[in-house]
């Protein structure tokens, strides 16, 4: 058994540890029950539950029957009372009578009306006919007295009615979360038939319902601030692993930008534009009120970047979506500010599910979804025989190669070389030729496929009035549409609410999850690849070897044949021969504590504690191109011991092996007392104050080594020594450590950082006549991260709120009685933000050893500023809340100003390049619409429609002196450096480009406005602002996004489409002369875009295509001088001109779903509670500019793949 969880570890481990941990906190809590009291209390509780608690703690034993009292509710206020007058009083308004007899009571009705009770039956629905159950039903009469009863799971109730009572006008009273109340008259009793009642659903539910903001769980007619809050299962996306990336579309004022389409990969998500230029600008996450931390860094080496870096995920990403109740945005200062710092940046909540009193509940789902992979048909580019025509035409034209091609068989330029070479004949250069056009090698057909991922989720929910729970198990195999790019996700939880008392409560949750996602070595990107390499290249040999083309390299060490040195590459073998991969583990741990001192006034734990760890590896063989151009200097087994290149090699054998290696350690504690009491029916306040401590501490390690043989029992073999090294054809160089150079100079890294916060809170929420709320937040942040200094090291944010509930009024209520709900909301607030990665003190930076010396050093990593405080965002919002015939409406004005820190650069004395200070002014201000109503209703049939978007203005206040004292230049305006604001009044993702003038009618030529195309020689001034010849283009970032969800329901089908809009972005198309270095021809290997294709090619062209000719002039025409006194190549200008700038709006279809729901009668013949089956297909269309030509306008540069799904969920 020991060797059994030393394998299995962590997993077993952890799965032995949540099931003892979970009967170690079930059981004791079940045993608080026995409690004794001689004060009653109780309010409109089931008799024979009164009986039942009175019996255990009175020592009597309680004898009655329990379907002659279900139906009777018992409310009373009784102290030190003995327990006869305790049963009296329980009794008192009921047809019953009791005996004393020992240690025994029996209760019993009076027999004259036990014979003459009625019996009232039905059942509740909603308007589509589908049962509700745990419904109210309650019978009144005129001595306020009230029989009632819950429905059961299929709607029926069942209430007995004493006929004493029959003489009273009765009514009966049907409630149900979310649905209107209905109120119906009983006639005669005696003769009543079985209810039918049909709920509606209300509108005014925002107004009861309870809001967690993860500190409070307030009235939604309490809260004040800006916020959304959305049921998870409204947004259920099967097909995704995470919940952040289902939120595109669904929350006005949220922009969730995706940026790649790999499996796993993180979209970055933005609330109310950007309000921080060097800090972190996602939004904070909170779960179930525990401040998620940022995940763990990795050593972005050159074996990781750009494969594992995107896919460690973000704070949420170890949450099973199928575990989330619900998820709420905080947007404005009101709602955010008791969050403190990085609230700025917004906050989103969620809240898992948790168990419910009723019986056991088990539900057990799966998903099944298939990418679909990409095909040339959506791209633009050449096939085999066009790309071969293109070659043939510009070296006609008289274009250059960049590099001589290397004579070889799989190019149109390799048999031109071995042609003049003389190494074939004419006839099989033309055998050769023909034989290239119809190569047409399909490389997303080998790099890519259809790929299937799944996931099962089972969770277990119950318990009783005192303790419920909900438990539950999920997993998730997602796999790219690259081939070897996977992800797989085993996550577990368990939460544990317990009511001790009616004065204590307490819950519990327990998660954790194992993450594991594999990716590509150094160098290697299927995708990429597909879309870029020519179609004449063959991926085999006709005898199914494979094709290994050559290309021309530099080896460091052999200068004999400097950049003529060739490798062989074949992207299958380096797939074989490297890998990279990544395994996360995160377990946390959380209780909250709720101890009622006075009924007004309860004190308040919440206590967390999360450990993260992430493991990554990347991996390059022996047999890699990239071991070989970088350490070897020759093929693969090609030289001997002793021969010229390998006495060369750093690295004769084995391969490199990265490892990065970092935990995290978060630990959080609030205690919170909070005040709640109404006044009169008049009054009504809110109140809580709160103290915070927050640590988290992150360590990190980083390592290389060389000479990793992992077929042969994962040994390391030396390198070669330094002193055995000799360079081929030149003197010895200095050589150092060889190989193991690299390990002292940042190849080994680790790192500690350790970030400590210590708030003060507190809140305050008036409500005077149910119409009138004010408001007030006030919390106050330390940080280690700003010294010692008081001044710095504390942050007060505060916010103040107004409400006014118009439709309360009595004068609306009656001039306007169709105004179902109206309410005016303004707020102001200022919260702080700490960028954790700055200091206001001088940095320096631990190095080795400086040669020549011999003595330790430090370099300067920051310059200190004694001025240097907290960014700030001082915010405001206006709100309207409206409900009228059906519709429901929510208007949202807000602005915000930062005074944020950004960088200027300072004189190189320095030993620094720039100096942080505060003064980044950005300004945003927007508008948000959130609009939800539904225009047709009835039994069968439904149709409801969600709209929401939002309109946001962002710019900046830096004064223009600023930009010109950091010599900031036209390549910064031309990319958008959104690390600092460029130029005031424009929006921080603001870009600029060169003025397009056509082209020169001769040559073909790009020209440009505002810039003398003629200049032989350089002028004007680096003092010349650029934007004088520079022509402001847009914003790269969407200044309108937004979303449409509509729902049909037509009986037991359901039909769903979710849409996602994003509008005023734009950006850069693809630049199809990318690969033409100083406008020579491109390698012959890489593919060519069909836009070429249009290019000029001959006087009078320029009339009809923007595309220049390829470059074959012997002058020097390729660069041009502008006006600040530097040049650019005039092709890089044009790829970087209006005419290249495309509008990047679209409109997304991000789900159609189907769903059916299983008759009830079938079910239960079955022995099931429910069964339903659902079908999605997620990004079926995407629909935008046209010059885009299949590209998806929000990734740039590749699509994101249609995801078909298919799904059971089965309920027991």
């Amino acid at each position: 058994m020991k060797n059994f969880f030393l394998k299995k570890k962590p997993l077993g481990c952890f799965l032995l540890m949540l099931l003892m941990l979970f009967c170690w906190t079930v059981e004791p809590l079940r045993a608080q029950d026995a409690l004794k009291r001689l004060d009653w209390v109780c309010v409109s509780e089931p008799m024979p539950t009164v009986l039942k608690k009175l019996e255990q703690a009175s020592g009597f034993k309680m004898l009655f029957t329990y379907n002659e009292l279900q139906d009777f509710k018992v409310t009373i206020n009784l102290k030190n009372q003995t327990i006869e007058k305790i049963v009296q009083e329980i009794i008192s308004s009921y047809p019953l009578t009791y005996e004393i007899s020992g240690k025994y009571i029996s209760i019993s009705t009076v027999k004259n009306d036990r014979k003459r009770q009625v019996v009232l039956k039905g059942q509740v629905t909603d308007l589509s006919g589908e049962p509700l159950p745990g419904a109210s039903v309650e019978v009144k009469g005129d001595n306020l007295l009230t029989i009632g009863t819950v429905t059961d799971m299929d709607g029926n109730f069942y209430v007995t009615i004493p006929n004493f009572l029959a003489s009273q006008k009765r009514t009966v009273v049907i409630s149900f979360v979310g649905m209107k109340k209905e109120v119906i008259r009983l006639t005669d009793l005696n003769v009543m038939k079985p209810l039918k009642v049909e709920l509606q659903s209300d509108n005014m539910l925002d107004e009861v319902v309870i809001v967690d903001d993860g500190y409070n769980r307030l009235p939604r007619k309490d809260m004040v601030g800006a916020f959304t809050t959305v049921k998870a299962d409204d947004i259920m996306m099967p097909a995704y692993q995470s919940v952040d990336q289902m939120l595109q579309g669904k929350i006005a004022g949220m922009q969730v930008i995706n940026s790649s389409s790999r499996v796993g990969a993180t979209p970055q998500i933005k609330i109310r534009g950007t309000s921080t230029l060097l800090g972190n600008r996602s939004p904070l996450w909170v779960v179930d009120g525990v401040i998620q931390e940022e995940p763990l860094k990795i050593d972005v080496s050159s074996q990781l970047a750009g494969n594992m870096a995107e896919l460690i995920g973000n704070e949420i990403s170890w949450l099973n979506p199928n575990d989330i109740d619900n998820i709420t945005v905080l947007k404005d200062a009101s709602a955010t500010a008791i969050y403190g710092s990085r609230a700025s940046n917004g906050v989103i909540v969620i809240t898992t599910k948790r168990g419910s009193a009723e019986r056991m509940s088990v539900r057990y789902s799966t998903n099944f979804s298939i990418r679909q992979r990409p095909t040339y048909d959506l791209y633009d580019f050449m096939n085999s025989k066009e790309r071969i025509q293109f070659s043939k035409e510009v070296y006609d034209a008289g274009a250059r190669y960049q590099q001589e091609p290397l004579p070889q068989i799989y190019t149109y330029e390799g048999l031109m070389a071995m042609f003049n070479n003389r190494q074939i004949t004419e006839s099989e250069f033309m055998a050769q030729m023909q034989r290239l056009e119809t190569v047409n090698t399909d490389w997303f057909d080998l790099l890519t496929r259809n790929s299937i991922s799944q996931n099962h989720n089972l969770s277990v929910s119950g318990g009783s009035q005192k303790v419920t729970y909900n438990a539950s198990v999920g997993y998730s195999q997602n796999d790219g549409i690259e081939v070897g790019n996977e992800n797989n996700q085993f996550t577990s939880r368990l939460n544990v609410y317990a009511e001790f008392n009616k004065r204590l409560k307490m819950s519990f949750n327990l998660n954790g999850s194992i993450r594991n996602s594999d990716g590509y070595g150094p160098g290697v990107n299927p995708y990429s690849y597909a879309l870029n390499t020519s179609r004449t290249v063959p991926a085999f040999e006709p005898n199914g070897d494979r094709a290994y083309y050559k290309n021309y390299y530099t080896y460091q060490y052999n200068t004999l044949l400097g950049g003529y040195n060739t490798y062989s590459y074949n992207i299958f073998n380096e797939m074989e021969n490297s890998y990279s991969k990544n395994k996360g583990v995160n377990f946390s741990v959380s209780a909250n504590l709720d101890y009622k001192i006075l009924d007004w006034l309860s004190y308040q734990v919440t206590g967390s504690l999360t450990q993260s760890m992430n493991d990554t590896e990347g991996f390059a063989g022996e047999k890699t191109s990239h071991i070989e151009r970088l350490y070897r200097g020759y093929p693969y087994g090609s030289e001997k011991s002793g021969s010229e290149k390998f006495n060369a090699a750093l690295l004769p054998f084995g391969g490199t092996l990265t490892t990065s290696n970092s935990e995290g350690l978060s630990l959080n504690m609030s205690h919170r007392l909070a005040f709640s009491k109404t006044f009169n029916e008049t009054h009504r306040l809110n109140a809580m104050l709160g103290w915070e401590v927050r640590s988290s501490k992150q360590r990190s390690n980083g390592n290389t080594v060389w000479g990793y043989v992992p077929e042969r029992g994962e040994i390391l073999v030396s390198p070669n020594r330094p002193t055995e090294i000799v360079p081929v054809g030149g003197a010895r160089e200095d050589i150092q450590w060889g190989a193991l150079d690299e390990l002292y100079n940042g190849s080994w890294r680790k790192s500690t950082t350790e970030t400590n916060y210590m708030s003060f809170f507190g809140t305050l929420a008036y409500s005077l006549k149910n119409r009138y709320v004010f408001n007030f937040n006030v919390r106050s942040d330390a940080s280690n991260r700003f010294g010692q200094d008081q001044n710095k090291k504390f942050d007060p944010t505060w916010s103040a709120g107004f409400s006014w509930k118009i439709a309360e009024e009595g004068f609306v209520k009656e001039k306007m009685d169709w105004l179902d709900q109206m309410n005016l909301r303004a707020s102001y607030g200022v919260q702080g933000y700490v960028v954790s990665s700055i200091s206001p003190e001088l940095l320096a930076r631990y190095e080795g050893i400086l040669r020549g010396y011999n003595e330790y050093y430090l370099t300067i990593a920051g310059l200190p500023n004694p001025y240097l405080k907290w960014e700030q965002t001082k915010t405001w919002n206006l709100g309207l809340d409206m409900s009228l015939f059906g519709f429901s409406l929510n208007l949202e004005y807000y602005g915000r100003r930062t005074n944020a820190i950004n960088r200027t650069e300072v004189a190189q004395e320095y030993g620094v390049e720039s100096l942080l200070l505060n003064g980044g002014i950005l300004k945003n201000h927007g508008l948000e619409v959130s609009l939800n109503f539904t225009p047709y209703r009835k039994k069968d049939f439904a149709w409801t429609i969600g709209l929401n978007f939002a309109r946001n203005w962002n710019r900046s206040e830096l004064d223009d002196l600023t930009a010109k004292a950091d010599e900031v230049n036209h390549y910064n305006y031309l990319s958008g450096n959104s690390s600092r604001p460029l130029k005031k009044g424009y929006p921080l993702s603001a870009f600029w480009s060169f003025k397009f003038a056509g082209l020169d009618p001769e040559t073909g030529y790009p020209l440009f406005h505002g810039i003398d195309n003629e200049a032989k020689e350089s002028y004007g001034s680096q003092d010349v602002d650029p934007t004088t010849f520079l022509e402001y283009t847009g914003s790269s970032e969407p200044v309108f996004d937004g979303g449409l969800n509509t729902r049909l329901r037509w009986k037991s089908f359901q039909f769903g489409a979710d849409f996602a809009v994003s509008l005023g972005a734009k950006k850069r198309l693809p630049n199809p002369y990318s690969t033409f270095t100083n406008g020579k021809i491109p390698s012959p290997f890489n593919n060519v875009s069909k836009t070429l294709n249009d290019r000029w090619k001959k006087p009078g062209d320029e009339m009809h295509t923007h595309i220049p000719a390829v470059y074959t002039s012997i002058l020097d025409e390729y660069n041009i001088y502008l006006p600040n006194g530097l040049y650019m190549s005039r092709y890089d200008m044009w790829a970087q001109s209006d005419v290249m700038v495309a509008d990047a709006s679209y409109l997304r279809c991000t789900q159609l779903q189907l769903s059916y729901n299983f008759p009830r009668n079938l079910c239960q013949k079955l022995g099931l509670a429910n069964i339903s089956l659902n079908a999605n297909v997620n990004n079926l269309f995407v629909i935008a500019s046209k010059k885009w030509n299949g590209y998806d306008p929000e990734l740039g540069n590749s699509i994101t793949p249609k995801v078909y799904s298919l799904g059971l969920s089965v309920g027991f």
